[in-house]
This record gives C-alpha cells, sequence and structure tokens, in this order.
C-alpha cells in the first residue's frame, strides 16, 4: 500500500496513523460493524480471508460505532 506520497507503509504504521478528516464523512453512511459484516460476506462468497484486514476493519467499524449521532443543534 503505497501513502499519498507513495511510500509504503506497513499495516502497523497504517494502525499508529491518525485518520484524515474526511474519513468521516463517508463513517456517516456506514452502520456499527459494516466493515466486518463486508469482510465476512467476502469470505462466504470466495473463499478469501485476509487476517490483516482484521483490525483495519475493527478499527473502522469502532469509529463508526463511537462516533456522536446527536444532531449538531444539541452538541
Amino acid at each position: 500500500m503505497a501513502d499519498a506520497d507513495g511510500r509504503k507503509i506497513t499495516l502497523d504504521e497504517f494502525m499508529e496513523m491518525p485518520l484524515a478528516g474526511g474519513i468521516h464523512k463517508l463513517l456517516e453512511h456506514f452502520n456499527g460493524g459494516s466493515f466486518m459484516e463486508c469482510h465476512l460476506k467476502v469470505f462466504e462468497s470466495t473463499g478469501v480471508w485476509v487476517d490483516e484486514l482484521v483490525p483495519v476493519f475493527q478499527r473502522f467499524d469502532a469509529m463508526v460505532a463511537l462516533r456522536d449521532v446527536r444532531p449538531e443543534a444539541v452538541r
């Protein structure tokens, strides 16, 4: 995987990085568990499982589950 500058990073490096601000807009369209659910569906249909993606998807799912869903007016 290459970052915006074309530098390859490891999965551990990715897990340590702060996420880009735009990811929060994307995550507004997902429900908790969506990323792991997708991984499971891919496995069920193809037999492919990528262990290295589990912590990544868990991190994204946790961000979705922990986001503040209150309307702006009451935050």
